[in-house]
């Protein structure tokens, strides 16, 4: 009888600590492919479930706010994002000190405290979101020091490597004070293993593949997915949430068809829980066409967008509808609405706070020749350029905006010799003027420069261009001209 009860309490105490754990089931890895799918409400059904059948497996408190996490990020108010914060702290005071052995203890706690700190900035309180991304930081490095062979590390590790890279020079400087310090080359090398490491977990490849995609954009380089994008195993490729974002990397790249049919490809129905994003970038992927329809999916983003990010950018997407559309007053309506509307934590919103504080009107044939091109429609761009020219006058910012297209045309069909020409005159017309193509003029020369290892030229250009930027411009001209100095330092 003695016998027995020790057995019993043996097998009890194996029970409760597997019970007591991580467990990333199948209900889990279903939940997160629901979750990548945008099907929040399936999701937590599902989470739901596990929890209540195991409510000792702490992963699916994790797996659960990633679920809030999304859905939060994709459209949010003042109350969303205070229920959030509740079951952040709610969710922690389960999960603190419980099973603390486990690898997962960590990685969940960072990942989670991340997501807290980003809400926080977003939403004003700028202290304790930085507080709470200060944590994460350490306690995902604290992880690896630990768990040095735990794969899921890789991801916040490429995530904090890329992020940090791409602070602003004087918060990047601050943050090295504390021992913080990124690598935007080595966290896109781990996010890339992340994704390779786990490209037959379902659901979980579908998240790693979507890591991947957004360090690149954050890195500003979309070109370096593309291919990536379009090579997606079909069994997460027509998930939600990279069916968007490969549309968004198209978009990003110049191939606004490719982002269309992508986009178009996605079955939205009237309960679909993505449908602000869709209206987002349909709206843009069918302005840069100049199709009329453009504007029906704008206005929608706007009337149903709780949040204050890219208000100011749509305001001023439809204002440049209402421009090549020959509606001058609605035209100056929505530039104003871009200057009262939103917030400017987003650097799309900042782009368009620039583009609606110009001191003058843009040429609405120029305009529509500047869509066309960053939407790569050469052909089109050409019929409009010559609608433009016959009408051309000798106004000086329509002259530098003119010529600067004139380049990027001429290299994007490769002909490197024009565009240099082009963006010179730019340069030299426009050093002495108030607006950014002289800066992003020298970029452009430097990146061409760079390309065709004319590496000295390439550093005279970006430091050009560094010289004639201007704080209030677009900020990835800076960005990319310090990335072209720092590539080039590293091969001399």
């Amino acid at each position: 009888m003695k016998r027995s009860f020790f057995l019993i309490s043996f097998i009890i105490i194996i029970i409760t600590n597997v019970s007591a754990s991580y467990t990333v089931n199948n209900r889990c890895t279903k939940a997160w492919t629901l979750l990548m799918d945008f099907n929040f409400k399936d999701a937590k059904k599902l989470i739901a479930e596990e929890l209540s059948d195991n409510p000792n497996n702490y992963y699916a408190y994790y797996l659960d706010q990633n679920c809030d996490a999304y859905a939060l990020l994709m459209n949010s108010n003042e109350e969303m994002y205070e229920n959030f914060l509740d079951n952040f702290y709610e969710r922690r005071e389960i999960m603190d000190g419980k099973y603390e052995d486990s690898p997962y203890y960590l990685s969940c706690k960072s990942e989670m405290e991340l997501q807290a700190g980003i809400f926080n900035i977003l939403h004003g309180d700028r202290l304790s979101g930085l507080r709470k991304a200060y944590s994460s930081y350490k306690n995902t490095y604290r992880n690896l020091e630990i768990h040095p062979d735990f794969k899921p590390s890789l991801k916040l590790d490429g995530f904090f490597n890329v992020a940090i890279d791409n602070l602003p020079p004087f918060v990047k400087w601050a943050v090295s004070a504390f021992g913080v310090k990124g690598d935007a080359d080595y966290g896109n090398e781990l996010l890339f293993k992340n994704y390779s490491e786990l490209k037959n977990e379902k659901g979980l490849n579908a998240e790693a593949a979507l890591f991947v995609i957004l360090a690149a954009k954050l890195d500003k380089n979309p070109e370096s997915v593309y291919e990536f994008t379009k090579n997606l195993d079909t069994s997460i490729s027509e998930l939600f949430v990279l069916k968007y974002f490969t549309a968004n990397i198209a978009y990003r790249t110049s191939k606004n068809e490719e982002a269309l049919k992508q986009l178009s490809e996605i079955n939205m129905n009237d309960e679909h829980e993505g449908e602000i994003l869709y209206d987002y970038m349909m709206g843009k992927i069918l302005l840069r066409k100049l199709d009329y329809n453009a504007a029906h999916y704008l206005s929608r983003y706007i009337n149903s967008a709780k949040k204050s990010e890219y208000i100011k950018e749509i305001h001023y997407k439809l204002a440049l509808y209402y421009l090549i559309n020959n509606d001058l007053t609605k035209f100056k309506e929505y530039k104003e609405l871009t200057k009262e509307l939103g917030g400017e934590i987003n650097e799309r919103d900042r782009e368009a706070v620039y583009d609606a504080n110009l001191d003058y009107i843009p040429d609405a044939k120029l305009t529509k020749a500047k869509l066309l091109l960053q939407g790569g429609y050469i052909q089109e761009f050409e019929s409009e350029i010559q609608s433009y020219e016959a009408v051309r006058n000798n106004n000086p910012f329509f002259d530098l905006e003119y010529n600067f297209l004139l380049a990027r045309a001429a290299e994007l069909k490769g002909d490197t010799k024009t565009a240099l020409k082009h963006y010179v005159f730019v340069t030299d017309k426009g050093k002495d003027q108030d607006y950014y193509f002289a800066s992003e003029a020298s970029l452009r020369c430097g990146l061409i420069s760079e390309k065709e290892g004319e590496i000295e030229m390439a550093e005279i250009y970006y430091n050009q261009c560094l010289k004639l930027y201007d704080s209030d411009y677009y900020e990835y001209i800076e960005e990319k001209a310090k990335k072209g100095l720092k590539r080039i330092s590293q091969k001399k």
